[in-house]
């Protein structure tokens, strides 16, 4: 059996289904938190509590790295050295496959690196600006336009996410982003994109699993809040060619296994943009409404 393991960032209960979800394949999975990592100087070895050795599994899933980034990248270091132990040595696969790359910081900790593999690769993406708030501030309406959107490279989930309407909003916003800034965070500006529904794509090894629609932040703003008709686009997603094209070219170019991709639908013109590319996406609403077992998928394509 296909020994694999799957490391979280926190609490590993949140991987039970995952444990669940093996029963049905024929695999050896172990669920960990990156807490339960540790090094053994003498045998140099990486381990697991309770003396289980890294170089024994095949497969290794960062979940979710989170704030375990150093421990997480002594692990896939590790793997890539080591490989599994035995007759014939292996190197261990680690998924998502960037962490195995020689770089100080990986694509998914990186929004602003995020965005520009996106443009290098002719992903659509909004016009963006990627600098300090003083640079934003100076270039931003004139590039962008009123209104424009300023985020966070740490934002999570929505948060951290503000789009000032005129230079009065911008001038009030930038006074307290600017007190952030000073304690080390990061932001990035993009062009408004009239769009009052943003579709999540899930990918799983090269092969989209769901689409689900959701509603956008600003849709007030694109078309007035209409109850009946927003909830309408709350639900199972059936893409076109050129927006499935569109997420796997994404996914291509940020070198991601398992990712969501989040598009915005322009309402006016049609067109599509990816705004994000997640590598540690939630997928509650996929398996609501696209009836996926996501974790057995996901389990699938580990023991190929």
């Amino acid at each position: 059996m296909k020994k694999i393991l799957i490391l979280t960032s926190g609490s590993k209960k949140k991987l039970t289904p995952f444990k669940l979800s093996a029963r049905k394949l024929d695999i050896d999975l172990t669920t960990a938190s990156f807490n339960d990592i540790y090094f053994d100087s003498d045998s140099r070895e990486i381990l697991l509590k309770g003396g289980v050795k890294i170089s024994d599994f095949k497969v290794i899933y960062f979940r979710l790295v989170g704030n375990s980034l150093e421990t997480a990248s002594l692990v896939a270091v590790f793997a890539k050295q080591k490989g599994i132990s035995g007759a014939f040595p292996k190197r261990i696969k680690i998924v998502d496959r960037i962490y195995e790359k020689p770089q100080t910081f990986p694509i998914t900790q990186s929004k602003a690196q995020e965005m520009k593999s996106l443009a290098d690769a002719k992903v659509a993406i909004p016009k963006t600006l990627f600098g300090s708030l003083a640079e934003i501030v100076k270039k931003g309406p004139a590039r962008l336009g009123y209104p424009f959107v300023i985020k966070s490279t740490s934002g999570k989930k929505g948060r951290e996410v503000y789009s000032p309407k005129d230079g009065k909003a911008l001038r009030a916003l930038i006074v307290t982003l600017s007190k952030e800034e000073k304690l080390g965070k990061k932001f990035f500006a993009q062009e408004f994109i009239n769009s009052t529904k943003r579709i999540r794509a899930l990918v799983v090894g090269g092969k989209i699993i769901g689409l689900v629609s959701q509603l956008t932040k600003w849709r007030k703003r694109v078309s007035g809040y209409k109850p009946q008709e927003d909830e309408k686009k709350i639900g199972r997603f059936v893409p076109d060619r050129n927006m499935q094209k569109l997420a796997l070219s994404a996914v291509a170019a940020t070198g991601i296994d398992i990712a969501g991709v989040d598009i915005l639908i322009d309402e006016d013109s049609g067109k599509y943009y990816v705004i994000e590319v997640n590598a540690a996406p939630s997928w509650k609403l996929i398996k609501k409404y696209c009836k996926v077992n996501v974790e057995y998928e996901i389990l699938k394509y580990l023991s190929r």
